[in-house]
């Protein structure tokens, strides 16, 4: 085998170096030591991956992802890419002032050294290694002749379960007919919390009254499998990954972890959930009795400006149910802004638009997901917006704009009516609706109003700003990453 740079074209090698970036979080506890991953670029090392241990010290503080080392500074490395072979020693870092043992495992794919994997870790002649250190490290050995062989990480992915274990949840090791070579003290406990299980080496996993189908399934396809598994006592997380040697299995790593805590959290937040949904639906049913109750009264009553008051009024509160009405079918507490515009929009005009004077809406919205202590007022703000521009702008077409700035919401109605007049002063105005706009924003939601002329369509422009303090932004983007992963 020789070595080959990564600029290759093929999905194949880059897809096999993010697998192996997955799959370092493991190897690093394992071998307790940096895990780095490099590919080479003319005389240099970049380094596509680096991973620190969860149970010992990094000998790098600093992310060496993206950094470059030259080969000659990493002749371990350099050897192990151009000869194949995993290579032990180690080398002296100028840049730490510091020796290092080093461990450098050729990653081949199809045949073909594409990189290297080093595992880099600073000894202390203080600290003597116990059972579970010698034998996480002889572990690590076999998947570095796995890797080298290109047999690691495996060519087929298997889905896996929330909260998978790490190495220090517990190690459970079995040889190639099954039966348990060693069971870490951390294993032992998971064992005894979840089921009372107390195990003896030489048992197999199927005698321990634990039905994990992912062991059985690891031996009999030489794959990664996880299973979560209900016993007597709680909730059981295992990934057991088998262990090759010239594509024969030969034994098995299986992690273990008590999720029973997590499963709990999880059924009382989707209870939680469900509760914040059935309020919703009844706020919901609650405005509409509500809004009916006045349309009601409306027609009860001769004076046409109470009931142009009244319907007002109803129209008000059915802005705030639509609101409601879509956080019900959620199991959040958090909606799309775009979706309430849209049905605002729609119920404007079909209860204000004159079919002879048909209007034309036309709503820019971003895919920003605002907390409801926002979205509710500003649902009103944009209702009651639109609303002005079709009872007094004579307007054919009208558009609703909102975006997220990075420290504010901005949501902006235009028209291409007659426009406000020259001496049009918000503070000045009669109108009930442009009144409780101001009030809304300045007040509730500590914003800023601006009105003028839209110099796209030439009618009236209103454009509202409402500021982000640090917690609705964190929140905000804890929404966008959820929603994107």
């Amino acid at each position: 085998m020789s070595g080959a740079s990564t600029d290759d074209p093929r999905p194949g090698r880059s897809r096999h170096l993010r697998r192996l970036g997955q799959a370092s979080p493991l190897l690093a506890d394992l071998s307790q030591a940096d895990v780095l991953l490099f590919i080479p670029e003319g005389d240099d090392f970049r380094v596509v991956s680096h991973v620190r241990p969860m149970n010992a010290r990094t000998v790098y503080p600093i992310d060496q992802t993206g950094g470059t080392f030259p080969m000659r500074t990493r002749p371990l490395a350099t050897r192990a890419f151009q000869n194949g072979e995993i290579v032990d020693g180690g080398i002296w870092l100028e840049r730490r002032s510091r020796w290092i043992r080093t461990l450098a495992v050729p990653i081949t794919v199809d045949g073909v050294i594409i990189g290297v994997l080093a595992r880099e870790f600073s000894p202390s002649i203080e600290v003597m290694p116990g059972d579970l250190e010698l034998l996480s490290f002889a572990t690590f050995r076999r998947f570095a002749t796995m890797i080298a062989a290109g047999t690691y990480p495996f060519r087929v992915e298997t889905r896996r379960h929330d909260h998978p274990p790490r190495v220090g949840d517990g190690i459970l090791l079995f040889d190639r007919a099954g039966r348990l070579e060693y069971a870490s003290p951390n294993a032992l406990t998971v064992l005894r919390q979840v089921g009372d299980i107390h195990v003896n080496m030489g048992q197999r996993f199927g005698d321990m009254n634990i039905d994990a189908p992912g062991f059985r399934q690891a031996y009999a396809n030489g794959l990664e499998y996880t299973d979560e598994i209900d016993l007597q006592s709680g909730v059981l997380s295992t990934l057991c990954i088998p262990l090759l040697t010239r594509d024969v299995v030969t034994g098995a790593l299986v992690l273990v972890r008590n999720i029973t805590e997590l499963r709990q959290r999880d059924r009382l937040l989707m209870t939680k959930d469900a509760t914040i949904a059935e309020i919703h639906h009844r706020v919901k049913n609650s405005l509409q009795t509500a809004s009916s109750l006045l349309q009601l009264q409306s027609r009860r009553v001769d004076s046409e400006d109470a009931r142009a008051a009244l319907a007002e009024s109803a129209r008000r509160i059915r802005s705030i149910g639509i609101v409601h009405e879509l956080l019900s079918h959620r199991t959040d507490d958090e909606v799309q802004f775009g979706e309430i515009l849209s049905t605002l929009t729609t119920m404007i005009r079909d209860s204000l638009v004159d079919p002879g004077h048909p209007v034309r809406f036309e709503i820019t919205a971003d895919s920003a997901v605002l907390p409801s202590k926002l979205t509710t007022p500003l649902a009103l703000v944009a209702s009651e917006l639109v609303q002005n521009v079709i009872d007094h702008a004579n307007s054919t077409m009208v558009k609703v704009l909102t975006r997220v700035d990075p420290d504010a919401v901005v949501l902006e109605v235009s028209d291409d009516g007659i426009g406000f007049p020259d001496d049009f002063s918000i503070r000045d105005s009669a109108s009930l609706g442009l009144t409780i706009v101001r009030s809304m924003v300045e007040s509730e939601l500590s914003g800023s109003m601006t009105i003028g002329r839209s110099e796209e369509h030439g009618g009236s422009m209103v454009s509202v700003r409402v500021p982000l303090f640090d917690e609705t932004r964190r929140r905000m983007e804890s929404l966008r990453d959820t929603m994107a992963t």
